[in-house]
């Protein structure tokens, strides 16, 4: 609790450094075989360090819930909540994007993460760009497993994808995942996001999602997601 604390205080702090616009917006995902539910608003400042660079710092909360079935295939369910502090460098010119993040997670019944994501998006030609990035995941968890003790996982996730712009302000985004975990679970998925801006600020994300593990428990299936953000 406290470093959310202090964390809470340096997004307090921020607009000091002049030049500060917000950014927010609203999360869900649903789907797959257990029912997994998701729900996340997060807020956050973005501070331009230069033309073509800003630093970003992201508070969100994410409330989840999933079916868990015993030994004698009976449900419950299970609900988690979870906090996350983000910082992000970010850095655009004609053609190409870059950011590199950190971030910082705590969670219900002793929970805590954090973890890297890096990506680049490289403009190929007018309407198309190729995108690659890498997650990676260190975390004290029983989310998963609310029946068992709190144990170190660690994940990371390799992406690849385009974005193929159809209209103006409208985009497709397909995308291929590739990963695995610390307790040798593989994991594959592919996705097609529907990006649409109908104006600034307001940017609108669609995504269907096909992900498979070769564990027995629990996430394989069908997902939705979808989310609105304002970025100023």
């Amino acid at each position: 609790m406290k470093r959310v604390s202090a964390l809470l205080l340096l997004l307090a702090a921020l607009p000091l450094c002049g030049g500060v616009y917000p950014q927010f917006g609203v999360e869900t995902f649903l789907g797959g075989a257990y029912d997994l539910f998701s729900l996340a608003p997060w807020g956050g400042v973005r501070v331009p360090l230069a033309a073509t660079s800003s630093l970003i710092v992201k508070f969100r909360l994410q409330s989840v819930a999933f079916d868990v079935e015993d030994d004698e295939g009976l449900r419950s369910r299970q609900k988690s909540s979870l906090s996350m502090v983000t910082g992000v460098y970010y850095f655009q010119k004609p053609g190409l994007d870059m950011y590199a993040a950190l971030f910082q997670m705590f969670g219900s019944s002793g929970y805590n993460a954090s973890g890297a994501d890096v990506g680049l998006s490289y403009r190929l030609f007018r309407g198309l760009a190729a995108e690659t990035g890498l997650y990676l995941l260190n975390e004290r968890s029983n989310l998963w497993y609310p029946n068992e003790a709190l144990r170190r996982i660690s994940t990371y996730v390799w992406h690849v994808g385009a974005k193929i712009a159809i209209l103006p302000r409208l985009e497709i985004n397909p995308q291929l995942h590739v990963g695995g975990n610390s307790e040798s679970v593989g994991l594959f998925a592919c996705a097609a996001n529907l990006n649409y801006s109908p104006r600034d600020p307001i940017y609108i994300t669609l995504t269907y999602t096909r992900y498979s593990e070769n564990d027995e428990y629990r996430f394989s299936g069908n997902y939705f997601s979808g989310g609105i953000s304002f970025y100023f």
